[in-house]
């Protein structure tokens, strides 16, 4: 009996410092991670967010986080400006028009692109076959974002002045609605609003084809970051990359999960899919683009600014060189 009851008490001796030893261990190996707030934008140019979180690629990083789901790049920055987020997902447009406004965010890296999310869609009701028969309409835009950027460069190209149209500035919520309800003759949304459009006016919808006549950039955007809000953003690219070489590997898994996370068809999917370029990148051409961005931006809105800041500023490369160095190339 009492071999028995020593027998008893040593295995539970050997099996509570095996339970402590697992409990120390585990606590080593884990990261500690920090709680995050991301803003992100309800677009599919936001995939890698959602995927990341559907597969637990955070959960490998030291960041532990929650999603802010917003509409649009502009309220993202906002978000993360006004200290309700931590990051945030903007266009290469939003970051050109708050870098006049602004001095203290950045971008970490842009995440996707794709040179057909903005469109322009008219009325076949409203005479415009062509971009010079915008002249003495109303546009519908977005103002301070790819929208609104786009728009004047398509007016440019084809001899238009921004002055001759009639410009009506909505949030890109109501961009749709304002169409259908003929307020505006003309729209320039971006995805998903864009193929909403064309969906609920069917035949008496035109899409204009301007592929390749803008490309667009979301990013990684935070508040300029110190060497700790560094080590966050780093583990946060570290999942998005990882979420990225699974949509790679994965594309209808991918899709699937999108469209459970948005709400979305499969006909939308396939309608905007094949424009989008998933890679984390640091580039020049990122740089250029918010430059020549923010240069139109001065001359056309007449911001009074004698110096555009240096651009330069609003890209940090940190975290980027720590999780892909070979995809930063900037010359700052």
């Amino acid at each position: 009996m009492g071999n028995k009851i020593s027998i008893i008490v040593i295995s539970s001796i050997v099996f509570g410092a095996f339970a402590l030893l697992y409990v120390n261990a585990k606590h080593l190996w884990q990261k500690e991670q920090y709680p995050i707030v991301i803003a992100v934008s309800k677009t599919p140019l936001s995939s890698p967010f959602y995927v990341a979180k559907a597969i637990n690629a955070f959960e490998a990083t030291c960041v532990s986080v929650t999603f802010e789901p917003v509409i649009g790049g502009q309220a993202a920055f906002s978000k993360v400006m006004n200290g309700e987020a931590d990051f945030g997902t903007s266009s290469d447009s939003v970051i050109a028009f708050q870098s006049l406004l602004y001095k203290e965010f950045v971008s970490h890296a842009m995440f996707v692109h794709s040179d057909n999310d903005v469109k322009l869609i008219s009325r076949v009701s409203a005479n415009i076959s062509k971009i010079a028969d915008l002249k003495g309409k109303k546009i519908g835009v977005t103002k301070g974002t790819a929208s609104e950027y786009f728009l004047s460069t398509l007016l440019a190209l084809h001899g238009v002045s921004i002055d001759e149209v009639e410009l009506h500035h909505f949030k890109p919520e109501h961009l749709n609605s304002a169409f259908v309800n003929h307020v505006v003759d003309s729209i320039a949304p971006w995805e998903p609003f864009a193929y909403q459009s064309a969906m609920q006016l069917g035949d008496d919808v035109i899409v204009h084809d301007t592929k390749n006549l803008n490309t667009l950039s979301f990013n990684l955007i935070s508040k300029q970051a110190d060497n700790y809000d560094v080590e966050k953003a780093k583990c946060v690219l570290e999942a998005l990359n990882t979420a990225i070489d699974y949509i790679a590997l994965h594309p209808k898994k991918a899709q699937e999960i999108v469209m459970s996370e948005l709400g979305l068809t499969p006909d939308f999917i396939a309608w905007v899919w094949p424009d989008y370029i998933f890679k984390l990148a640091l580039n020049q051409s990122l740089l250029l683009s918010i430059k020549s961005q923010a240069i139109w931006i001065n001359e056309t809105q007449m911001m009074n600014l004698k110096d555009i800041p240096n651009i330069n500023n609003f890209l940090d490369s940190r975290a980027m060189l720590q999780v892909d160095p070979l995809a930063v190339n900037i010359s700052l």
